[in-house]
């Protein structure tokens, strides 16, 4: 009679297990396909801002700089400059206006121009600015516009 019983308690635990096994199943089929809704978007990749630094360059008398040097630099969040990768040169226009678009930025936002004019003549000056996006979406953080003049003091000689 005890190898009786032992072989149907065998048998109704194997049922159970059976049963246990389709009801696990089936919840996990639900969930899986629960979580393909499809309305999600998918993205890859990092996060990215697009920015912009615009501003003229003028001599002590607010006469614009021709072909002045504006070196733009990305710092890392101690203010320390990222290295020759992230540094941009750019070179002003007869009306002493520059201007820099990094449409895939991303990093700290942080900047230093560094301006100094070709010939010489003129003291270089600088300046830190902070990047603050807004208006993002997703990987997309948003955008900032900042504008920076100098005023450029001609050296003592």
């Amino acid at each position: 009679m005890n190898m009786r019983n032992a072989m149907k308690m065998k048998e109704e635990k194997k049922r159970w297990l059976h049963f246990y096994n389709r009801i696990l199943s089936g919840v996990l089929v639900l969930l899986g396909f629960n979580a393909c809704d499809g309305t999600g978007a998918d993205e890859y990749g990092t996060p990215y801002c697009r920015f912009e630094i615009k501003g003229k360059v003028l001599d002590e008398l607010r006469e614009p700089v021709k072909d002045a040097r504006v070196i733009v630099k990305e710092l890392t969040s101690d203010g320390e400059p990222m290295g020759a990768y992230y540094t941009d040169t750019l070179y002003t226009q007869e009306n002493g206006e520059f201007r820099f678009l990094n449409e895939q930025a991303g990093g700290y936002g942080k900047y230093r121009l560094v301006c100094e004019d070709s010939p010489g003549i003129y003291k270089a000056d600088s300046t830190d600015i902070k990047m603050e996006p807004t208006g993002g979406k997703g990987w997309y953080q948003g955008s900032d516009t900042k504008e920076v003049d100098f005023v450029l003091k001609k050296k003592n000689e």
